[in-house]
């Protein structure tokens, strides 16, 4: 106990910083969340942290900063795939408009096009199923996977669910806090942890999307990317609350390629599409979100949630190089969901590490 107040007082400086509303370098965010990580065992530097760098507004070095020191405490992955094949499509989550699980159904869609989708996953804290409540809900037992069995997946499926202070001894601490501080206590507040918790799987890959709950940190997002070393990303945020691009009214991109950065907006006929309207996308609660998950996966929903699922998976594709354009992505996600290879993806997880049963159940 006196160890971790020793540590704890290093970096008091550094967290006054932030009270007093200056910004960190990436080195000093990176200590300071480290330190708060290891030896922060009752929260209180975490409240802190967490109230101080979310009023004042987190900078791209700062985020940057957190996800190397949670890099540092991770399990490392070793999976030897080509960092132009592989990518993730999950993002902030937390948007004001509810939706059913877009971006998890389009990452088996890009899967089926070829790549190797590594995806954080977690349990819903704002909406009716988290990423992580549609695989537990189809049998998927992830968090009992080690490091090696996720590689192996990953291998051989090509997707595979990951929550990395899961399987992170060094992340414990962190998760304990974490948890006293949003699901026990219940604090609603955004934090670092809600913008870049998805990032902190340490893989390499070069390109990506991600959704953000506010146009905000589009920007910030964008020069993150550009920093951690990334050729292409596309970060985005849809004027009716959600962190997707969206077949309901306009969507606010930031194109990150390199050591540029371009912003525009697109709009449904843009991508090649028919606009929808709120209610054709809104979320049906957590059984209806799986059942339209499998479905639109089987090819059988036609409608505007398939082709919000396509515009995004399309996307993810014209973020990797695979197309040329979004709306080439979106043609080429929607071939993808009538073929039924996305589904073929999702049946071959749960063989391989789930029950089949409950996927039948949703047939």
């Amino acid at each position: 106990m006196v160890k971790n107040l020793v540590k704890l007082h290093e970096i008091d400086s550094l967290l006054a910083k932030l009270v007093d509303g200056q910004s960190l370098t990436i080195k000093e965010a990176e200590e300071l969340t480290y330190n708060i990580f290891i030896y922060d065992t009752d929260g209180m530097h975490f409240a802190t942290w967490v109230g101080a760098i979310h009023a004042k507004g987190e900078t791209a070095d700062e985020l940057l900063g957190f996800l190397n020191a949670t890099r540092r405490l991770a399990v490392q992955f070793d999976l030897k795939v080509n960092p132009d094949k592989i990518t993730g499509l999950s993002g902030t989550g937390g948007g004001n408009f509810k939706s059913f699980n877009v971006s998890t159904t389009a990452s088996f869609v890009v899967a089926g096009a070829g790549y190797t989708i590594a995806n954080e996953v977690y349990f819903a804290a704002t909406s009716p199923t988290g990423s992580a409540d549609v695989f537990t809900e189809l049998g998927v037992d992830f968090q009992k996977l080690s490091k090696e069995q996720i590689e192996q997946t990953l291998k051989d499926i090509g997707i595979c669910p990951v929550i990395t202070p899961f399987i992170s001894p060094n992340l414990t601490n962190r998760g304990k806090i974490a948890l006293k501080f949003f699901v026990e206590r219940q604090v609603r507040v955004h934090s670092p942890f809600h913008l870049v918790s998805n990032l902190q799987l340490p893989l390499s890959m070069n390109s990506r999307i991600y959704g953000c709950y506010s146009e905000r940190y589009l920007e910030t997002l964008a020069n993150l990317f550009m920093k951690m070393g990334y050729k292409k990303t596309l970060t985005f945020y849809a004027d009716i609350g959600m962190p997707e691009i969206s077949n309901v009214g306009t969507t606010i991109i930031v194109e990150q390629s390199k050591s540029k950065i371009k912003k525009y907006t697109v709009k449904p006929s843009d991508l090649g599409i028919k606009e929808a309207k709120k209610e054709n996308v809104k979320t049906g609660g957590k059984k209806q979100n799986i059942v339209d998950f499998v479905r639109i996966l089987q090819g059988k929903e036609r409608g505007a949630k398939s082709d919000l699922v396509a515009i995004n998976a399309g996307a993810s594709l014209y973020a990797l190089g695979d197309v040329k354009s979004l709306k080439e992505g979106t043609e080429k996600a929607q071939q993808i969901l009538a073929s039924g290879v996305g589904f073929d993806k999702l049946k071959k997880l749960i063989a391989l590490i789930g029950s089949s049963d409950l996927l039948a159940k949703q047939e």
